[in-house]
């Protein structure tokens, strides 16, 4: 072989390597799932957001105790959309799967219906497939601003 053609070689192997793990990393569709997410929270579909979870998943926002079980999460978006959190930003920084379970992290941001930014932080969630399908097991988020003077003890 001639020197630049084992270079080539060289560099397609390691194009190949470097793409496959991107490429199987989210077979979860952690990205659609959060996309999904954010477009049915902000829509008011807050059933649509709490079908995304399995019928005994959980969700751990803050300063809240934990939501488990569909009615939960849901009475927990709703509790949320009553305290005006009116729409949600999703952002995904990591997602990989291995076999039927998967995980997901990436950032939040939170306005209410005029706009005005309420919160931003940072979110984790794992995943499962059953049946074929991906549904959340359990998410956590929490903020990334200071706590409001008086709450903590």
């Amino acid at each position: 072989m001639t020197r630049n053609v084992r270079w080539g070689l060289v560099v397609v192997v390691g194009v190949v390597l470097a793409v496959m793990p991107a490429l199987a990393a989210d077979r979860s569709g952690v990205a659609e799932r959060a996309a999904a997410w954010e477009k049915d929270y902000n829509a008011g579909d807050l059933a649509g957001v709490a079908a995304l979870y399995a019928d005994d998943g959980c969700r751990m926002a803050p300063n809240l105790p934990l939501a488990k079980g569909h009615d939960a999460i849901l009475a927990n978006l709703k509790a949320s959309k009553d305290q005006g959190v009116a729409t949600v930003k999703i952002t995904v920084t990591a997602a990989e799967s291995n076999g039927n379970l998967s995980i997901g992290a990436g950032t939040y941001e939170i306005s209410s219906a005029d706009g005005k930014h309420l919160d931003h932080g940072k979110w984790m969630l794992y995943s499962k497939k059953a049946k074929g399908v991906w549904k959340t097991v359990c998410d956590i988020y929490n903020s990334d601003m200071p706590m409001p003077s008086g709450k903590m003890q």
